[in-house]
């Protein structure tokens, strides 16, 4: 299997909303950098995350290649 290393902003940017949202008043908003980190920190899954490290200040996130 291979993998990518991508920012937690390309992630937010490339993944669908449809993994996070359900009856929402906005479904079709795009997904922010804030509600990532919001799980990163809460320990929540990532959809498509394989793993996910933080070296010094960044957080990498590791994907499939045909992510």
């Amino acid at each position: 299997m291979k993998t990518k290393q991508i920012s937690v902003l390309e992630y937010a940017e490339k993944i669908s909303p449809d993994y996070f949202r359900k009856n929402r008043k906005y479904p079709d908003t795009p997904l922010t950098r804030h509600a990532i980190m919001y799980r990163i920190r809460n320990n929540m899954p990532l959809p498509e995350v394989v793993k996910y490290n933080r070296v010094g200040k960044v957080h990498v996130l590791t994907v499939n290649s045909n992510f």
